[in-house]
């Protein structure tokens, strides 16, 4: 499974560009003609040709659009992109420029274009950086699409010159089709080589954190002041604030970049970050929303995202927490906690008037702040807070928001509608008490759940993507307890090479066999065996074309013989799915394809043949594709945005005989909204009758720390907080596990409804009915509920209406005949 990337989408913005720059001038092109090395390989398809290695100093600039023209040289998802060019002899180096363009389709200006100079190839030196000395002397990029020859005064020497493209963080592509360097002064060679000494790869480490960092300092503090200048403050204090705003913000341009090593994104970011909202925290004191207190608290719903900068919120209608659960489920809650005092503080919450079996349910965390890849803080990441005996300890940052998000697992709870207090003791030792409401309801939830649940998980083998040997334990330990049931393999458990010799296929089943011990208890194993375009079947005469007698003969002996190795694990064929290519789209090659899934069928029809099409109208894909899968699995997303004859096509293929699920692979993950992006899929695919849910993708951190994103080379994907060696919850997953809870809901009250109406019952049947029909579309027909981004208004509460519904339907048909 590869995440989703229409390519050819960036030719649907075409227009004609703009912006260009200034002329080259009299100065001699010294770079003109000269070779040059890339690393790494250019990589966006539309542009890549074999005369890559020479259109970056052939003297010819594109002015077509960009990205689609072959003189175009172009990365996708790197971290940088440097070109080296041998002028051949030191040379004296007067300016340098680049050609790029950006602003629209998803390609954005690049973060910082260095240039580093050396006599040897050995020792760069750091000449500047070309877009800050281009924007000083020429302003800010273009609004709209242009093309951009960005350059600037370099005054130095050198033989070698490299390039090093920086990326924003978590941005997709870099375009460039033109590297040029000019002749300076002959005095320049007799000079010392100037600049720091640099590497390339430490230059732009320092460099991404260093703008992530000043960006982060200069978003704050623009919200901040915005909220200052709002509130209705005396002059003469609010005159006060904004000028040790100013103050701060002078002292933020002066930070020079911290070292790499062991930094991590979690706010604040540094000594001038937390005095920024020091500040924040004396506008708190002198708004009257504070009335006095050092801590202020305020029950939030825990979708809902929470804002990090502006005045505390009035109090609103949700005064308590309230939490409705049957026993062995897990269910959330938040409050968010403002603290106006003048430094970090412990804050003890504690529990009063429940019965302490109810608390030994419960797991505290302190959410946690950190900046994205995309320059947006989000409070996602749910480290768990310290217990110290009955009481649990959460830290406390004045003039930042501390959400405290509780995490109820009901294992051994008498049902009952329980009332209590829960305090929060700041420093001051003055108690915030809030009123505790969970009802317990005379339910059980069950220990398997019905709903298919995967995120291409591809934990065989030592891991892919962020999943390795020091963090997988925790990471299999993590997925289990949220429901996932249906993991993901990479291919290379059931290699295809193993055809070869598909007249006595001997299989080495070492690494499946790993890979199932991780998850004896699912549901289905899924495999993506990434042979869509390939045979993957030879003979000593050659390769076997799909579609032959011999080629159905040797894939039907080589899954015969995994099948025959199932069956003496005791597990049924039909448990195990496979995905042959990849989201085959308009433009695929559907053939081999089409023939791997008829010769698996044809020797093992219970082997499962899933497949995830993307084809904006399915209607113009080959129809024999979707006849040989077993299971078909559109993209939500595209469900969401396409016309009514994108889903009323899947529909007919349900009704053809084929199992829906819906999967979802849009990014970054962290920017996507919990509850209308993960936790409504489920509810989607209740709606449609669907049967799975999968995510890409679990594991995927896009290269970085999820405590880091800033070194992220796109996306991330996962829903988690994973790093090298451990594990931490995310709101994300979270969604997702109470996502699978929702569906099981109502798989429950359709038996529920099936028992009542075999005993003759009849009280709450006909309520039930109605829930069944209607209550997953009222939820996806709620103001807001399409629309995936986080950061947009949304009513996040009509989930949970239903559900409590479908709780009160369940009691009455459950419960004694009246």
């Amino acid at each position: 499974m590869l995440r989703f990337v229409v390519a050819a989408g960036l030719l649907l913005c075409c227009g004609m560009p703009s912006g260009v720059g200034e002329a080259a001038g009299t100065a001699e092109n010294i770079a003109l003609g000269k070779s040059y090395t890339l690393f790494p390989a250019p990589s966006y398809a539309l542009s890549t040709d074999p005369d890559d290695k020479v259109q970056l100093t052939d003297g010819q600039t594109t002015t077509a659009y960009f990205w689609t023209q072959p003189g175009t040289v172009g990365w996708q998802s790197v971290a940088y992109a440097a070109v080296t060019v041998d002028l051949g002899k030191v040379e004296p180096i007067g300016r340098a420029a680049f050609t790029t363009a950006a602003g629209v389709a998803g390609v954005t200006w690049p973060m910082a274009a260095y240039v580093l100079t050396s006599d040897d190839a050995r020792t760069w030196r750091n000449a500047g950086d070309l877009v800050a000395i281009d924007h000083k002397s020429r302003g800010p990029w273009p609004e709209k699409y242009a093309i951009r020859r960005v350059s600037g005064e370099l005054q130095t020497r050198g033989r070698y010159l490299q390039l090093v493209i920086i990326p924003l963080p978590g941005a997709p592509y870099l375009f460039t089709d033109e590297i040029e360097v000019f002749r300076g002064a002959e005095e320049l060679l007799s000079k010392a080589p100037s600049g720091e000494v640099v590497t390339p790869e430490g230059i732009y480490q320092q460099g991404r954190i260093a703008r992530s960092i000043r960006h982060r300092l200069e978003e704050d503090a623009a919200g901040i002041e915005k909220a200052i200048r709002e509130a209705r403050l005396p002059d003469a204090e609010q005159g006060a604030l904004l000028e040790k705003l100013a103050s701060i913000r002078r002292e933020g341009e002066r930070l020079q970049p911290p070292s790499t090593e062991g930094f991590q994104a979690v706010l604040p970011l540094n000594d001038v970050h937390a005095r920024l909202f020091g500040l924040q925290a004396e506008f708190w004191r002198r708004d009257a929303s504070s009335a006095g207190r050092e801590l202020v608290l305020r029950p939030a719903l825990p979708w809902d995202p929470v804002e990090l900068c502006g005045p505390i919120p009035a109090s609103d209608a949700r005064q308590a927490v309230e939490i409705h659960a049957m026993r062995g489920e897990y269910r959330s809650a938040a409050v968010n906690l403002y603290h106006c005092g003048t430094s970090p503080v412990e804050v003890r919450l504690q529990f009063e008037g429940i019965p302490p079996a109810l608390t030994r349910c419960l797991t505290v965390h302190e959410v946690a702040w950190t900046d994205t890849a995309q320059g947006v803080p989000i409070a996602a990441a749910l480290p768990e807070a310290r217990r110290d005996g009955r009481d649990w300890i959460v830290t406390a940052e004045p003039g930042m928001v501390r959400q405290v998000w509780l995490t109820f697992h009901l294992a051994d709870v008498e049902p009952g509608d329980y009332r209590g207090t829960m305090t929060f003791v700041a420093a001051d030792g003055n108690p915030s008490p809030l009123p505790l409401r969970l009802r317990v309801w005379p339910l059980t939830f069950p220990t398997k759940t019905t709903l298919w649940l995967g995120g291409w998980s591809y934990t065989d083998g030592r891991g892919s993507y962020g999943i390795s040997t020091a963090n997988r334990a925790a990471f299999l330990a993590h997925l289990k307890s949220h429901f996932v049931n249906a993991p993901w393999a990479t291919g290379a458990v059931m290699p295809v090479s193993q055809i070869a010799a598909a007249a006595d296929v001997k299989l080495d089943t070492e690494r499946f066999d790993d890979w199932i011990a991780q998850w004896p208890d699912a549901k289905a194993y899924l495999v993506f065996l990434a042979v869509g375009d390939y045979s993957g079947v030879s003979r000593s005469t050659g390769p076997l074309k799909p579609g032959t007698p011999e080629f159905h003969r040797a894939v039907g002996t080589w899954i015969s013989a995994w099948v025959r190795h199932l069956r003496a694990k005791g597990i049924e064929p039909s448990r195990l799915a496979l995905l042959i290519h990849d989201e085959p789209h308009e433009g695929t090659d559907t053939g081999p394809l089409i023939a791997w899934a008829k010769a698996i069928q044809e020797a093992e029809p219970e082997v499962l043949i899933w497949e995830d099409p993307t084809y904006r109208d399915p209607h113009l894909a080959p129809s024999e594709l979707f006849e040989v899968c077993d299971i078909l699995c559109p993209n939500r997303p595209m469900w969401l945005t396409q016309s009514k004859q994108f889903a009323d096509f899947y529909l007919d293929q349900q009704q053809r005989g084929r199992t829906l699920h819906l999967y979802s692979c849009s990014g970054p993950a962290k920017l996507l909204d919990p509850y209308s992006y993960h936790r409504l899929q489920a509810w989607h695919a209740r709606h449609i009758g669907a049967k799975g849910s999968f995510y890409w993708a679990f594991g995927d951190n896009s290269g970085a720390s999820s405590w880091n994103e800033y070194f992220a080379k796109a996306g991330p994907f996962t829903p988690l907080f994973l790093d090298e060696k451990t594990v931490t919850a995310g709101k994300h997953m979270e969604a997702i596990r109470e996502s699978v809870e929702d569906y099981e809901y109502f798989v429950m009250l359709e038996r529920a409804v099936e028992r009542a109406k075999a005993a003759g019952r009849k009280d709450g049947v006909e309520r039930a009915e109605a829930l069944l029909k209607t209550g997953p579309q009222r939820v996806l027909e709620a103001s807001g509920a399409g629309e995936i981004r986080w950061h947009e208004p949304k009513d996040r509460s009509r989930a949970d209406s239903v559900r409590i519904e479908v709780l009160e339907a369940l009691a009455t048909l459950e419960g004694p005949t009246q």
